[in-house]
């Protein structure tokens, strides 16, 4: 392992070791698991074997292709993220007179990416790709300073919405966000929603939100749309196979950052095949989680009773005509009608059970009734038609037994025949009490 060169590629490698690698146990630097890290740790001498370092500069480029960003913006997050490693945040990275670790670190760092530009001045010329020396000559420091770099480099303060893949956090996006005010109908439901993340987003509790319901209740997009209509909040994506994974890995990064406040949500696990151990080890358990980070776990079934008592419940009462005509309603409210005629919300209701009869979907749901209203928010013409309609003599309303078959239906194909034998004995002593 020899670093490469001398002057500024020279103090960039020990910079670089400063920042990035640890000693093993035999006292050798570790070389990082990343990708990009390793290209420029090898760049700089830092990695045994015989790769010319123009071989490990193109490396990093390519890194930079595989993706959106560029070069020196990768460079910037890596950076900043060693440094909130080492235990300083972006307020004392931007601090006017910063503390001596912050002051230490932003010298390295710029150490690292003075060396990084001029390595191209030693590589070889029929080994470098012209565009790679051309992101490389442009990773000197900025006339506005290495904090601003630094603290540019900070990915949680760019963007609210990532995804857990592969032990690292990746930005990303939702496509189909909608504000709280456009959900309808389920009004415990979305208290509890409402309330819960307003709190943790104030500083509040961090109790895990466990929330089950048959397919198509909006889990999904109400726990998206709660979290971001909250501005402190930084939502994460982990993928179910991630809550019965490594939680130190996937926290700490977020336990590092005490100045955000993290959802972390589990979407469409199956508690029945879920290993519990981590989940329960660290909420409640040996350890407590970060009072930054909030788990949100969804569910099409319902949780085990040792984990419903490390979290606050949310279920969702069956969608049935009941709620179907409280949904319309919530729908024709948002419209100024606070007090809509009962016919034209009996309309309006027996117009969606139809169209489910005609097959136009295939499945009686919060999510396609607000699939189905969307057809009368833009429609001014047919939202008067079907007022006009409602001071007929023959008025429709929703099919009860439609909307009971269809759950029974449903249920059966989730949780199987006895679980529907149990909820029938249970409906009949209702009726017979």
């Amino acid at each position: 392992m020899t670093t490469t060169g001398g002057g500024k590629a020279a103090k960039a490698a020990q910079a670089f070791r400063l920042l990035f690698l640890h000693p093993d146990r035999s006292g050798n630097p570790t070389v990082p698991g990343d990708l990009l890290l390793n290209a420029l740790a090898g760049a700089l001498g830092l990695l045994p074997g015989n790769a010319a370092p123009a071989e490990f500069m193109n490396a990093a480029c390519r890194c930079a292709n595989d993706g959106d960003a560029k070069l020196c913006e990768l460079i910037d997050e890596r950076m900043f993220d060693a440094c909130v490693a080492h235990g300083v945040l972006p307020g004392d990275l931007a601090a006017a007179d910063p503390a001596p670790d912050a002051a230490f670190l932003l010298k390295a760092a710029a150490a690292v990416y003075d060396g990084l530009e001029s390595l191209p001045q030693t590589a070889a010329a029929d080994q470098l790709l012209p565009s790679t020396r051309a992101a490389f000559a442009g990773l000197s420091t900025p006339d506005n300073g290495i904090a601003a770099r630094l603290t540019g480099g900070d990915r949680f303060a760019r963007r609210r919405v990532f995804q857990y893949v592969d032990g690292a956090y990746m930005p990303s996006r939702v496509d189909a966000n909608k504000g709280v005010d456009k959900f309808f109908g389920f009004p415990s439901v979305r208290a509890i929603f409402a309330d819960h993340f307003h709190k943790f987003a104030a500083g509040g509790s961090n109790l895990p939100l466990l929330v089950n319901s048959l397919p198509g209740y909006g889990k999904t997009s109400l726990t998206v749309s709660h979290a971001l209509a909250e501005k402190e909040i930084t939502l994460i994506l982990a993928p179910p196979e991630s809550l019965c994974g490594d939680w130190k890995k996937m926290i700490t990064p977020l336990k590092r950052r005490p100045d955000h406040r993290f959802v972390l949500f589990f979407d469409d696990i199956d508690p029945r095949s879920t290993d519990w151990y981590e989940f329960r080890t660290n909420v409640g358990g040996a350890f407590n989680l970060p009072g930054n980070i909030m788990p949100v776990i969804a569910a099409n079934y319902e949780f085990p009773a040792n984990i419903l008592s490390r979290g606050r419940k949310v279920s969702f009462p069956v969608f049935d005509e009941i709620r179907c005509l409280e949904m319309v309603e919530d729908f024709l409210a948002s419209f100024g009608m606070r007090h809509a005629p009962r016919n034209l919300v009996n309309l309006i209701a027996a117009a969606y059970t139809e169209d489910f009869g005609q097959k136009k979907f295939t499945e009686l749901s919060p999510r396609t009734l607000t699939r189905y209203l969307a057809s009368y928010e833009h429609d001014m013409i047919k939202r008067k038609t079907m007022l006009d309609l409602s001071f007929g003599k023959m008025i429709t309303k929703p099919d009860a037994q439609l909307f009971y078959e269809f759950n029974i239906d449903l249920m059966r194909s989730l949780y199987g025949d006895a679980y529907i034998e149990r909820l029938l004995k249970e409906r009949l002593k209702d009726l017979e009490g």
